[in-house]
């Protein structure tokens, strides 16, 4: 009979290593975030979003304090609760996955009699979801005790680098999307586990659920998850597949009705957010494709636009109005003669019928690429009246990844030895099903990485692109720690396999002396 994954788990690494691991792992957040002065990273016009749709308004001390600057300098790190009903509040869920844990917590704090909400709580939030997943990911990777450590240390010097945890303190997305993808991974990596070593005690249905339920909060994290929506389906569909015969009709029913779920959820969220919408819309053309472009009137007709729209080439959507020949964003004229009739499609069939166009984008996005710091305030207006934006806890790896080659070779060079490398592995243990499904999901992952890569600039032109490319940017380092991972593995077998061949043997006199009981 197989061995239950649980009892397996704790023979292969014992309580102590997790505990020591542990502590380790909470004395870096607690050095990064919770030391006074504690930093944050200050708004850059992103955060309404999230308040209008999670019940959070400015406090009266804020909007009452005539020297309170609330844009990119300095985080503001509370905030006032507003009142909703039940229903109203229920309702906010379909807007973003953040009000999954933003209206909890706020519920929290009415019922101990403050309506402020203080963006370190999100944070604790985000670090238990974060660390946990951290936790279930390395255990059910099922490693000796000295491959384990290896890899734990790894993975907290490059997932816990400062660069990334400092934006847990804020109402950005970034930290509910790499949470969730973090999760997302650890949901499969335990039902792969339980699927292939638990054996009759295997609880098929629950851990499936589980990865539909991940999976849904990774999607409605952050608008540019879309992309990732067809490698999830493909990902959900043979999950289902694979297990359909095991599944009762009640059973089948409810993950299909889930599975429709997944996909209008993400969706709906796009589409609710129609102005921002339009304003990558703008972006993309006038500060992507037409600012890079030798003739723009030719650009605009291969769109199927009016190429008069060519005056206001290689501007963004923030300028102030003086700034713009003709077409402001905001202006009638530009929602005739654009925003009605480019599409997220004529985008797509742009590059492809003018390849050397994207690869050109692709080149710069390189270029951007590999940063996750950024120019926002760090710490309060109480701490420093002067802006402060180097942050510097712990943030050697952020430092070390600076200095990669910002080039589209080098990027597409480490994609492509990990699918080399983990594609052998593949064909190499064909009877291995637990094995096989790990890398599956491995190419699954590097897949909506891949996907994340284009969609700064083709979506969003030459604006904001080393911010999102922050879901690149933390796949890709994901793909490096399991890259030297196996490097070390590897450098460990031959290291063994070296040692027993040149370790002297013993002679069959030694040998029968050995076996002559001691009198």
């Amino acid at each position: 009979m197989k061995e239950d994954v649980t009892m397996k788990l704790k023979k292969n690494n014992p309580v102590y290593l997790w505990l020591v691991l542990g502590l380790l792992a909470l004395n870096i957040v607690a050095f990064i975030l919770f030391q006074d002065p504690r930093p944050g990273v200050a708004d850059q016009g992103d955060f309404d979003r999230v308040m209008n749709v999670s019940g959070l308004e400015l406090t009266s001390e804020d909007l009452n304090n005539p020297s309170f600057v609330r844009f990119l300098n300095h985080p503001v790190t509370e905030y006032r609760i507003s009142d909703a009903g039940i229903l109203q509040q229920l309702s906010r869920l379909k807007t973003t996955s953040m009000s999954y844990l933003i209206i909890p917590i706020g519920l929290i704090c009415k019922a101990l009699g403050t309506t402020v909400f203080q963006t370190t709580y999100l944070a604790i939030a985000y670090i238990v979801l974060y660390l946990w997943a951290l936790y279930i990911i390395i255990r059910c990777l099922n490693l000796s005790s000295p491959k384990m450590i290896m890899a734990a240390l790894l993975t907290l010097f490059v997932l816990l680098d400062g660069n990334y945890l400092v934006w847990f303190n804020s109402l950005y997305g970034e930290p509910m999307m790499i949470t969730t993808l973090l999760l997302y991974i650890a949901a499969w990596l335990y039902y792969i586990y339980g699927r292939y070593h638990q054996g009759p005690r295997f609880a098929l249905l629950p851990q499936m659920m589980l990865i539909f339920f991940t999976a849904f909060l990774f999607l409605g994290s952050k608008m540019q998850v879309i992309s990732a929506l067809p490698i999830i389906c493909l990902m959900i569909g043979i999950l289902i597949r694979d297990n359909w015969r095991m599944l009762t009709r009640l059973q089948r029913m409810l993950l299909l009705f889930s599975s429709i779920l997944l996909i209008v959820y993400p969706i709906n969220i796009n589409m609710s957010n129609a102005s921002i919408n339009n304003i990558t819309k703008y972006n993309s053309v006038f500060y992507g494709i037409l600012k890079s472009s030798e003739t723009p009137g030719q650009d605009l007709i291969d769109m199927g636009l009016n190429p008069n729209l060519a005056v206001d080439a290689g501007k963004h959507a923030f300028l102030p109005q003086e700034e713009y020949a003709r077409y402001n964003p905001g202006a009638i004229i530009t929602q005739q003669e654009f925003y009605s009739k480019i599409t997220n499609l004529s985008l797509v069939k742009f590059y492809i019928t003018h390849p050397h166009r994207l690869i050109q984008g692709l080149e710069y996005t390189a270029s951007q690429a590999f940063s996750t710091s950024t120019f926002l305030g760090k710490y309060s207006q109480e701490y420093s009246g002067i802006p402060i934006r180097d942050f510097n806890r712990l943030t050697l790896w952020s430092n070390i990844r600076e200095f990669f080659p910002k080039k589209l070779w080098f990027i597409a060079g480490v994609l492509l030895s990990v699918l080399a490398v983990s594609w052998k592995e593949y064909t190499r243990n064909m009877k291995n099903a637990g094995y096989r499904a790990k890398l599956e999901l491995l190419w699954g992952i590097m897949l909506i990485g891949i996907l994340q890569f284009p969609m700064p600039f083709v979506g969003n032109g030459y604006a904001d692109t080393a911010k999102q490319l922050f879901l690149f940017n933390f796949i890709f380092d994901i793909m490096l720690v399991l890259s030297c991972c196996w490097l070390l593995f590897k450098l460990e077998n031959i290291t063994h396999i070296i040692r027993e061949k040149t370790a002297p043997r013993k002679n069959e006199a030694d040998l029968k002396s050995a076996r002559v009981p001691v009198e």
